[in-house]
């Protein structure tokens, strides 16, 4: 195990070559929390869309590796399963935010991380042998599972009409002159580099 994470790593490898549904997939179907259009964000390779769409799931996928279409459409509930573990803390500020955006007003996100993880940093591929990163993750948001393996967050977006998206620490909102992006109370002086990450996704051109 490496805790330096200057090094190069590559979590499209810890996408895990699935024979079934994945444990928070079926649960949340079986819970009846998979409602309208759903996404699978870091859908690896796509066996949960699969499973999914077999059950009668109205469900597309974006996985920044295996699936690179980014979405041009809002969905009613997205699933982020194992996304968040396996990147450092300003790809995670990104996925929070492409989340938020992709999400309808008062859409629902699930994100699952991962509860078993004794050490964190970066380590070997067993079978690639190339640099991997896994780290975890704790959410301020509802959590509706929690196992000695994972934890399932639930975040609903919020129902301002002029909010693009949001992150821990900050909101975005469109406006007749732009964007601005506002920190939240608790981390006002606090969300610098959450702004300047906010603005580089801005800069895009694909968040409108």
């Amino acid at each position: 195990m490496l805790k330096n994470t200057t090094v190069k790593h590559h979590p499209e490898l810890t996408a895990i070559h699935r024979k079934s549904i994945s444990f928070p997939s079926r649960f949340l179907h079986e819970k009846q929390l998979l409602k309208g259009k759903v996404l699978d964000f870091g859908a690896g390779h796509g066996k949960d869309v699969e499973e999914l769409s077999n059950k009668g799931v109205n469900i597309e996928q974006y996985d920044k590796f295996y699936a690179p279409i980014f979405p041009n459409k809002k969905y009613d509930t997205i699933i982020c399963h194992y996304v968040l573990n396996v990147v450092e803390k300003e790809e995670q500020t990104r996925v929070l935010a492409e989340v938020a955006y992709l999400l309808k007003p008062g859409g629902k996100a699930y994100f699952t991380v991962r509860k078993d993880l004794a050490k964190e940093g970066i380590r070997m591929h067993a079978i690639h042998k190339l640099p991997t990163y896994q780290c975890n993750v704790v959410l301020p948001f509802l959590s509706i599972l929690r196992t000695k393996h994972c934890e399932i967050y639930e975040y609903q977006k919020p129902t301002e009409s002029n909010l693009l998206m949001e992150t821990v620490s900050v909101k975005v909102y469109t406006g007749r002159y732009g964007y601005e992006i506002v920190e939240k109370k608790r981390f006002e002086g606090k969300a610098k580099r959450a702004k300047e990450i906010l603005n580089e996704l801005l800069k895009s051109g694909r968040y409108k």
